[in-house]
């Protein structure tokens, strides 16, 4: 009785979450891949050699482009980011179910797998350089600073990023579907259960900060 049920609900559940996922979330992105990109070109044109006033003229960029929607850099910490066998750190900018704004990169280097996620992801290199490929590829394709890679839902690819790599990231799509890959590495491998903890934390301030202004 409980899977003819199940049968049952199952599919009009999926048709309600495909007419969202068509019809309601992208009217919910308020950020334009396009213009994160001019932003962060203008910013490395005027600081491409200084990390520090780099970030600083970024988000000040972009703040006045959005607005409040943009959080100033000293708003959240910077902690570490283990996901896909990758490391580094990341500040959050913007973070809600729908859209997520970040810096994040390494002074070091790492790189791992991209992972694969119901989200379109846009990253525009700041400094450095990023080197990705994706099965079928037998070169590397390589992204500089002002340079945008971007992943389509749904697609993977494995990356790396040489010493001194920093980049904007934005991803549009199902963001809480996300965090998983974010988590998984604490669990498996790093047990940094502070910085867990941090990831959480700031994700959820982040995420209700945007619902208080109504930016689902």
């Amino acid at each position: 009785m409980r899977f003819l049920r199940l049968a049952f609900f199952l599919p009009i559940l999926y048709f309600i979450w495909a007419w969202f996922d068509v019809n309601v979330l992208p009217t919910l992105y308020k950020f334009d891949p396009k213009v994160l990109q001019e932003v962060s070109q203008k910013a490395i044109a005027a600081h491409g050699n200084n990390t520090e006033a780099l970030f600083e003229a970024l988000v000040s960029g972009l703040r006045e482009e959005y607005g409040e929607l943009v959080a100033p850099l000293d708003y959240s910490p910077w902690f570490f980011n283990n996901a896909g066998g990758a490391m580094g750190a990341m500040i959050i900018l913007h973070a809600s179910i729908s859209e997520y704004l970040i810096i994040f990169g390494t002074p070091l280097e790492t790189e791992g797998h991209s992972g694969i996620h119901m989200a379109n992801d846009y990253f525009t290199i700041l400094q450095g350089e990023q080197l990705a490929f994706s099965p079928g590829e037998l070169y590397a394709r390589s992204y500089k600073a002002g340079e945008q890679n971007v992943y389509l839902r749904g697609a993977r690819a494995q990356y790396s990023m040489p010493e001194g790599c920093w980049a904007l990231e934005l991803a549009q799509g199902w963001i809480p579907a996300m965090l998983p890959f974010g988590f998984a590495d604490t669990f498996s491998s790093t047990l940094d259960w502070g910085n867990l903890w941090t990831t959480v934390y700031e994700t959820a301030r982040m995420m209700g900060r945007s619902a208080l202004q109504g930016k689902f």
